[in-house]
Parts: structure tokens; C-alpha cells; sequence
């Protein structure tokens, strides 16, 4: 790397790594205020509050690291130019578009960072404090065990078993809902139990009810062709928000088995590559910014504008990822349109500025 992109990315990752860990650290101090007496009623131990501490850590921060790159890139701007280095960059000869290059390294190590929080670091506190069963991760609190009942999409099916059934790789006492492609219920398949087994679901145990005449007869075994893994059974009624980029692929697939509508998953298989990309662009309005309020002579604009420009981000993206969970959007317009709408009002702004005549 050159010396400016070294200088850059020090600049700016240096500044990053303050503000996450400050709003971080903010933002958990809060959370233990409003739950430490959930927390200490597993016993009074301050060990108990900073378990609770760590675990909540990396979910914190993946809503953070937005943000923090966002404000590391307007103090990184700002300090620049208040101390002219922006304009003897230009001297030397680095266009806009130049600059931006030099940034890239700092936001792909900050979009990676992202995408590692949110792969591993998410989805082991999460498992971790469902275990744990403390605040609002208790069981029967909307958004983790969906009450005591989980119901699952199976292609056309829909089966019902109660969420204590499900251990390991096995299911027990629950319901099969056989529908044909239109939505019409065919049968309904009470089912003792279920075991995974060389690779296939065997049913053991079932009553089966016609729909129509109400006729009912036994069998005592019966394969299950489905493709439903065993691994995905402890994450079944997790939101895709707390499961990893391989598990929520796998709740993606074409066959329709989740919780949530194949849709829904799919929506947030495609934010979590966007997230990555937030970062990038985050920087690339630091520097569209920067660019306009050197000219103007006013650095307090920069943060002004950035604040702005980051809420309208935000609101815009939640507003998009809501209506693509809904399935009102397609679920890739839903996750990247709102990268894409920025990113190009950013790179216009930035090109603009560089197509316009200097003054000899």
C-alpha cells in the first residue's frame, strides 16, 4: 500500500476502533440497567452480569459497526481538512476517485469485521444466552422459542410440534399438515415420533386423518422424504437476524423449510452480504462530505450533513428490509436497494466535483 493509504486507513480504523468500543460500552451499560434484575435472579454474583456483559457484546456491536464507521469517517475528513491535509493531498495529484481508493483497504478490513461479528460471533451469543434462558432470551419471549409451539414449513406441509420436543435429532407428539401446491389440506399425520437415520427421516407411530370423509387408519412406519437437517432442528424458531450465513442458506433453499416464510429468510440471506458493504459506503459519504465542505469552508457541515445522510440511510434501509420481510419487495431489492440508492447519489456527488473545471 502507498503512504496515503496506510495514513488513511490508520486514520480512520484507529478512530473506528474508539467509537465502536465507546458505543459499545454505552449502549451495554444501558442493557444492564434495564435487565440486571433479571440477571441477578440467577443469583447475586457479579461474575453473572459480565457473563451477561460479553455474551451481549457482539450483538451490540454488529448494530454499531455502522455507525462507528460512519463517525470515524467524518472525524477522519474533518481533522483532515482542519488541518489542510485534504487540500495537499489534491495538490499532489489525488483526485476524488483516488482518495476514495486509498480508503478501500480500511473499509474492506471493517467490512469483514461485520460479516465475522455477525457469522460467528452473533449466532454463539445468541445460542449461548437461549441456553442460558436469562432476560429477554428466557423461553416463551417473542422472537426466540415463538411460545411453546414451532411451526415449520416443509414445502407444502406444515407440521406443529411442541418446541420441547425437539432434541437432537429427533421429534416426538407432533402434527404433519399435508397440503397440496394450492394450499388445500389433504391429511393430517399425528405422529408418536421421528428419527434422523442414514440420511433420511423415518416416522414411527402414526395416525393418519383424511380430510373430507374424516376416515383415520394407523400405520406403524413411515419415511419422511424430506430434506430437513438434523443440525437445523435447535435453530428452527430463530429469527435469520440470530443464525449464521450458512444456516440461513440453508433455511433459504428452494424447499421451504423454516419457521419463517422462505422469503423472509432469503431477505436476510442478502442483507447480511449487503451489511458488509455498508462500511464502504459509509466512507464513501465521509468523502463525498468532505469534498463539499472543504469547498464551502464550513467543517461543522460535514457533520451535520453526515448525520442526516446516516439517519435517512437507516430509516430507509429498515423501512426496505421490513417490507422485504413482509414480502413486499423482492428480497434482493429489499436488502440492496437501499447500498445501491446511496452509493450512487455518493459517486455522483464525487464525480461531479471531479468533472468540473479547476481554475488555472
Amino acid at each position: 500500500m502507498s503512504v496515503l493509504a496506510v495514513y488513511l486507513a490508520r486514520l480512520v480504523l484507529v478512530r473506528f476502533a474508539l467509537l465502536l468500543v465507546g458505543l459499545t460500552a454505552f449502549l451495554l451499560a444501558l442493557d444492564l440497567m434495564a435487565n440486571a434484575e433479571a440477571v441477578l435472579s440467577e443469583g447475586d454474583s457479579a461474575f453473572l452480569l459480565a457473563r451477561y456483559a460479553v455474551l451481549r457484546a457482539s450483538i451490540v456491536a454488529s448494530d454499531m459497526i455502522k455507525i462507528a464507521a460512519l463517525l470515524a469517517g467524518l472525524l477522519s475528513f474533518a481533522t483532515m481538512i482542519r488541518h489542510g491535509e485534504l487540500v495537499a493531498a489534491w495538490n499532489a495529484g489525488v483526485s476524488q476517485v483516488g482518495l476514495f481508493r486509498h480508503l478501500l483497504p480500511a473499509a474492506l478490513l471493517i467490512g469483514g469485521l461485520q460479516f465475522v461479528i455477525d457469522d460467528i460471533a452473533v449466532p454463539f451469543s445468541v445460542d449461548a444466552l437461549k441456553a442460558w434462558g436469562v432476560a429477554d432470551y428466557r423461553p416463551g419471549r417473542d422472537g426466540n422459542s415463538r411460545g411453546k409451539i414451532t411451526w415449520i414449513h416443509v414445502g407444502d406441509d406444515i407440521v406443529r410440534v411442541p418446541t420441547a420436543n425437539i432434541v437432537g435429532s429427533s421429534l416426538s407428539d407432533f402434527a404433519i399438515f399435508q397440503r397440496d401446491p394450492e394450499g388445500t389440506l389433504l391429511a393430517r399425520l399425528d405422529v408418536a415420533s421421528a428419527q434422523y437415520r442414514n440420511g433420511s427421516w423415518e416416522l414411527n407411530d402414526i395416525t393418519v386423518t383424511t380430510s373430507g370423509n374424516g376416515a383415520r387408519h394407523h400405520e406403524a412406519r413411515r419415511d419422511w422424504p424430506i430434506r430437513l437437517n438434523p443440525d437445523s432442528l435447535a435453530h428452527l424458531s430463530s429469527h435469520p437476524r440470530q443464525l449464521s450465513f450458512g444456516q440461513t442458506l440453508r433455511f433459504a433453499g428452494g424447499d421451504g423449510q423454516g419457521t419463517f416464510a422462505p422469503y423472509v429468510y432469503q431477505t436476510w440471506l442478502y442483507e447480511k452480504l449487503s451489511a458488509c458493504l455498508v462500511p464502504l459506503l459509509m466512507l464513501l459519504l465521509s468523502a463525498a462530505l468532505a469534498q463539499r465542505t472543504q469547498r464551502a469552508g464550513h467543517v461543522e457541515l460535514i457533520y451535520l450533513f453526515g448525520a442526516i445522510i446516516g439517519f435517512a440511510f437507516f430509516i430507509f434501509n429498515g423501512v426496505a428490509l421490513a417490507m422485504g420481510e413482509v414480502g413486499m419487495l423482492p428480497p434482493l431489492f429489499a436488502s440492496l436497494s437501499p447500498v445501491i440508492a446511496f452509493t450512487a447519489v455518493a459517486a455522483s456527488v464525487i464525480f461531479w466535483h471531479e468533472l468540473k473545471p479547476r481554475p488555472a
